[in-house]
């Protein structure tokens, strides 16, 4: 496996945008002397601060609301309590809009002179992702006149349901571009994919975001076309040096902020802790390797915390947030829940949603996206045993259905559980929350204090100081997003 260089100017540039427009005003000036990247680079650029979105702070902070991490030292005891301020939300929401909506942007435009339309495709993939991801996260946020600063000074907020549409908009205008133009590799791609597999992804997001809106018979049929290999997984792909391209999680985790985040008393941990009373294992099911994959003790804190134990931890095999473990930002195991998720909530043929869902659980049997290390007799050798349901198991009295709740129901509750548990350590973990909270079966951490989970990300201090659109009144933490009302 390649890995990708996190290039740390780059990720300055990204970090400090706005306070750092000043130094270059007027570098672009002088038609005679054009300072532009070749398509190649701008795209790099736009994919690492995509990353950075998926994989970094927002990842941490909405993974202990959703019951995947606690908090255990300095601000992250607050954080975990929802005492979060909307200076928070600016380094996040500077790396989503100057960097990957804007240099995705300046791509499209750029392709319009060249019709290098494979450029242009992966750019609208990139450009989709993250303004799916902040509408998911945010509600109602820029996107028509969302990164272009000098035509659009102050962006206006456009509906959620808005985004949400033009989301899937630009990826079927990406699967149009590239399936129009083809190639095995693309210069610049950090993610190392072939269109054909690019234009998977695309399928996969389109699915994962009507599913958001919760119109599951389009997100069962662009999942049909979706990821259908782990070998086709779009990740960010890491390596060996600090500040560079380790895992953002093992960064954070073990070398920028050691025990601050931890993961004692995370709901997640009793639902995979053959221990507890909430421990979701049966005769046909044996969490222990996914379990010990997704969770260390006694590292920094005494308890339990997220396993980012590597090679570099006295040559330990890496858990899921190792050193250079990959991180999915889509993936097969998500393409597959969904279609077992859209089965069960549009195909009253019950059957079908269990044959997705037993394709998702021979799978995890094989290993599914843990390090091979952790169910290799060789090494750690944890138990991983997800043997195919029968629909007699979700039947009243079978052993997924103790308590005697409809089969559909049940069914349902097993998907969606099993949803929450593969999301572990992604954003789509909270969205899953959110939209499942009105559902009798729908998984529902305890909040760490009060009575509600938080709905939604602050919006930014610097974007309320800067834009004279930002809504008002500024909702509030506790407040759903529209598709979530």
């Amino acid at each position: 496996m390649k890995n990708f260089k996190f290039l740390l100017t780059v990720l300055i540039v990204f970090s400090f945008f706005n306070a750092c427009e000043k130094i270059v005003e007027g570098l672009n000036d002088d038609p005679n002397n054009p300072q532009s990247a070749d398509d190649r680079y701008v795209l790099t650029g736009a994919q690492l601060a995509n990353v950075l979105v998926q994989e970094g702070e927002v990842a941490r902070l909405t993974g202990m609301w959703s019951g995947y991490f606690t908090g255990f030292d300095r601000q992250y005891i607050n954080l975990n309590i929802y005492q979060t301020t909307a200076g928070d939300a600016d380094s996040p929401w500077g790396n989503l809009y100057a960097g990957a909506v804007q240099q995705s942007n300046i791509i499209i435009k750029s392709t319009e002179t060249t019709g290098n339309l494979i450029y242009r495709g992966v750019a609208k993939i990139i450009k989709a992702n993250a303004l799916g991801t902040a509408t998911a996260i945010w509600g109602n946020v820029p996107f028509s006149e969302a990164g272009d600063r000098e035509a659009f000074p102050n962006p206006a907020y456009d509906n959620q349901a808005d985004v949400y549409a033009g989301v899937q908009t630009l990826l079927d205008e990406a699967i149009a571009h590239l399936t129009a133009q083809s190639a095995s590799s693309i210069l610049g791609d950090i993610h190392e994919l072939s269109t054909a597999q690019w234009i998977k992804v695309a399928y996969t997001l389109k699915a994962r975001y009507f599913t958001h809106v919760k119109n599951y018979a389009a997100a069962y049929t662009a999942s049909q076309n979706g990821i259908n290999s782990a070998a086709d997984n779009w990740v960010a792909m890491h390596g060996e040096s600090y500040g560079q391209n380790f895992n953002i999680f093992y960064s954070f985790l073990d070398y920028d902020r050691a025990g601050y985040m931890a993961a004692d008393d995370a709901y997640l941990t009793h639902l995979l802790d053959p221990a507890d009373a909430l421990y979701r294992g049966n005769a046909k099911t044996n969490e222990d390797a996914r379990f010990n994959f997704y969770y260390a003790s006694g590292i920094y804190t005494g308890g339990y915390e997220p396993n980012f134990l590597s090679p570099l931890w006295f040559d330990y095999p890496n858990g899921i947030f190792g050193h250079d473990s990959p991180y999915i930002l889509a993936g097969y195991a998500e393409n597959l829940l969904i279609l077992a998720e859209a089965a069960v909530r549009t195909n009253a043929n019950l059957s079908v949603a269990l044959g997705h869902l037993n394709d998702y659980r021979a799978f995890l049997a094989a290993g599914g996206d843990m390090n091979p290390a952790y169910i290799d007799p060789a090494d750690l050798a944890f138990v991983a045993q997800y043997d195919a349901y029968d629909l007699a198991d979700f039947a009243a009295g079978g052993i997924e259905n103790a308590d005697n709740i409809s089969q559909v129901n049940a069914l349902r509750r097993e998907i969606l559980q099993e949803r929450y548990v593969t999301f572990y350590g992604s954003i789509e973990g909270f969205n899953d929350v959110r939209r499942n909270s009105g559902d009798a079966v729908g998984v529902k951490p305890p909040p760490t204090t009060g009575t509600q989970l938080p709905q939604r990300m602050l919006y930014p201090q610097s974007e309320i100081n800067s834009n004279s659109s930002t809504p008002s009144p500024i909702p509030g933490l506790f407040d759903a997003t529209p598709v979530n009302n």
